[in-house]
């Protein structure tokens, strides 16, 4: 049994018990064998179900795999804490969580790399991948509006640089991460793009250093 998926089962289970036994089969399966192992007979025959029970719920394997990973792999957003510096610390600091989870590391990893093999669950899974930039995206978004971030950033660069850095140190290198990276990184990125002080404020800072002096 894998770390994120722990069911018991006997017999053949019924309604909501069902979708669960499918999701948990297809989740070992994909974990222990890769992608390729979760085909919809071994997936039956894992959970203890028909065929036709599966296809009442899902029309393909791919879309089951779109299933699992949205059931176990949390969208992670964050709501308007006030502060760009804040809600990327927010962001990334359950990022650090997430990714702190081993199965749910397997699953991002294998499920990127599957999409790049299979077109058909690159185009299902894509919407569900899409959920991670989005979310930093947004963040952005905010931090220009309020005017934490300055209006002339690329946001898309910005939003992978972010997102990139605690995928690529834990998907990719397999680097542990906690909430100090998670500050850090914020901190970092909230310095880079705050917005340069105006003429005003720069005549005025310049002015009392004048004085001073």
């Amino acid at each position: 049994m894998t770390e994120v998926a722990a069911t018991t089962r006997s017999g053949r289970p019924r309604s909501a018990e069902s979708t669960t036994a499918i999701l948990d089969a297809a989740l070992e399966l994909w974990m222990e064998r890769g992608y390729h192992a979760v085909t919809i007979d071994a997936v039956a025959a894992r959970a203890g179900v028909s065929k036709p029970t599966i296809y009442r719920r899902w029309p393909n394997r791919q879309q089951v795999l779109v299933a699992v990973s949205k059931r176990f792999v949390p969208p992670g957003e964050v709501g308007d804490l006030g502060s760009f510096r804040d809600e990327v610390a927010a962001f990334l600091r359950n990022r650090a969580d997430l990714y702190g989870n081993a199965g749910i590391r397997r699953i991002l990893a294998s499920a990127v790399a599957a999409s790049a093999e299979d077109e058909d669950f690159h185009r299902a899974i894509q919407p569900f991948l899409d959920r991670f930039p989005a979310g930093m995206r947004t963040i952005v978004q905010r931090g220009i509006a309020r005017g934490d971030v300055r209006a002339d950033v690329d946001i898309e660069l910005l939003t992978a640089m972010i997102n990139g850095s605690f995928y690529f140190r834990s998907i990719i290198e397999h680097k542990g991460l906690d909430h100090r990276a998670a500050d850090f990184v914020a901190d970092f990125m909230s310095t880079a793009v705050e917005p340069p002080p105006s003429p005003t404020k720069g005549a005025v800072a310049t002015t009392r250093r004048g004085r001073r002096t």
